[in-house]
């Protein structure tokens, strides 16, 4: 009799241990049937759900020039947010496109499916409306199957909001906390998460808080940036800053400069 009660116990008080896989691939294609139709889908923007067309604005830009501060000897912190002065200016004008033509697609077919599908990035708050128009220009609409319509500011370290569907979390804070702190907020548990980002560390972050909450959970290291043709020259960059108002495709910065023009 001890002995199965014993058993009964340990059935009662051992935690639920939930299932979690990181997957590393180039083509989004080679996770498309893992998604269940009772998963939250997660996706990441910048060199993930979209990256700029041109130089000006794309992700590499704003990580040169972060770095370029600190070399002037400013704190990473500092340095993001001189960086931002620029980076603001330039996501109004910005133009972007899916790394992969089937990406989009794979979101959309989701949706129909009635599957969630949210935006988490660490872009900034004072960037979301041009992010969205930029989402918009895709194709996308979050709000199709977001779990929350309402547009809402999250507390944290450094401001966060939920807006039209997708969580901007800043570059201060951890994607991982300001998600937790979303469905806390809207007393939301998704029985799994299914999350893609370009950023490793990211989505380690985000399997240890699902694991924490016994969600079962597929992170997705979307590496399709290191595959495509490149975007980002610092040089054309430099030169479509000066032709801020209308930035100027690769093509026709290339042909300006050939021609002596600056």
């Amino acid at each position: 009799m001890l002995n199965r009660f014993f058993l009964i116990s340990m059935t009662v008080f051992i935690p639920f241990i939930a299932s979690a896989q990181i997957i590393e691939t180039p083509h989004i294609a080679d996770v498309v049937d893992l998604v269940e139709d009772d998963a939250w889908v997660l996706v990441d923007f910048d060199n993930t759900l979209f990256q700029a067309k041109q130089a000006l604005g794309h992700a590499g830009w704003f990580y040169d020039e972060v770095d370029l501060g600190m070399q002037k000897g400013l704190g990473h912190e500092e340095a993001v947010r001189e960086a931002y002065v620029h980076w603001v200016k330039v996501q109004k004008f910005c133009s972007v496109q899916p790394l992969e033509e089937d990406f989009i697609p794979f979101l959309t077919k989701l949706q129909n499916r009635g599957i969630v599908v949210l935006g988490l990035t660490l872009r900034q708050p004072m960037v979301a409306d041009s992010t969205m128009r930029q989402v918009d220009s895709l194709g996308l609409d979050f709000l199709k199957t977001a779990p929350v319509q309402e547009d809402f500011d999250i507390p944290a370290k450094s401001h966060a909001i939920y807006l039209k569907g997708a969580l901007f979390a800043s570059d201060y804070n951890k994607k991982s906390e300001i998600f937790e702190t979303f469905l806390s907020m809207t007393n939301q548990m998704p029985k799994k998460i299914f999350f893609i980002d370009d950023k490793r560390k990211n989505v380690e972050e985000l399997e240890q808080m699902a694991a924490k909450l016994g969600i079962e959970y597929i992170g997705v290291y979307y590496t399709a940036i290191e595959k495509a043709d490149p975007v980002y020259f610092r040089d054309l960059a430099a030169f479509q800053y000066k032709m801020l108002e209308k930035i100027l495709s690769n093509e026709a910065a290339m042909h300006l400069m050939e021609k002596g023009i600056e």
